[in-house]
């Protein structure tokens, strides 16, 4: 069992690849390699949960791995980091924690949508919470890890308000927060955002 992935050495890289979620090739950039995992870059628009599987495909090689987490690097780019799946715990699974999320801004708040597909003029078609669907500009929409997320909501959001538009009810004012963040990116209890955030 690896304990400290980080004892192992990264690689620095800058190789096209491809990333295969869900049966769609996506287009990328591998970033770094060791010998437990990867970050790969040039996949904002995803969402992205919490121990999903995908296969790299570059130069020749083809690895299959899982998602481990997001994070930005000096560039304010988002970097998905994977561990290839021979190393990963055999007990490993998808959990019910968002990484990553898309929102669009509404009367000065952030809601969570979800991408479906870019458009011919350069458009996205998104889905809101409600099942709705509009497309809209690609620049409109703002990528979230769920620490900054939980982080945009400690710091002034009109939290009542983002929960009416989600339908949230008799939730005291003092656990609404957690509810908001909760309804946005899964169970606080599967993922660290919140103790993260207190230990900044």
């Amino acid at each position: 069992m690896i304990t400290n992935r980080r004892k192992f050495h990264r690689i620095p890289v800058e190789e096209k690849c491809i990333a295969k979620i869900d049966g769609a090739d996506l287009e990328c950039t591998l970033v770094d390699q060791s010998i437990t995992g990867a970050k790969i870059a040039g996949l904002d628009f995803l969402v992205v949960p919490y121990g999903k599987p995908l296969s790299i495909h570059y130069d020749g090689e083809v690895f299959e791995a899982i998602i481990r987490g997001v994070t930005r690097n000096d560039k304010n780019e988002m970097l998905i980091g994977i561990e290839r799946a021979e190393t990963a715990e055999p007990d490993t699974i998808e959990q019910d924690a968002m990484l990553l999320n898309c929102f669009i801004r509404h009367e000065g708040n952030l809601m969570v949508c979800i991408p479906i597909s870019v458009q011919a003029d350069q458009r996205v078609l998104i889905q809101l919470w409600d099942g709705m669907q509009f497309p809209i500009s690609f620049s409109a929409l703002v990528t979230m890890n769920r620490r900054e997320r939980y982080q945009s909501l400690m710091k002034g959001s009109n939290l009542s308000m983002i929960g009416d538009l989600y339908g949230i009810k008799d939730v005291p004012m003092s656990q609404l927060l957690d509810a908001l963040f909760e309804f946005e990116f899964g169970q606080l209890s599967n993922c660290t955002a919140k103790a993260t955030y207190s230990s900044i």
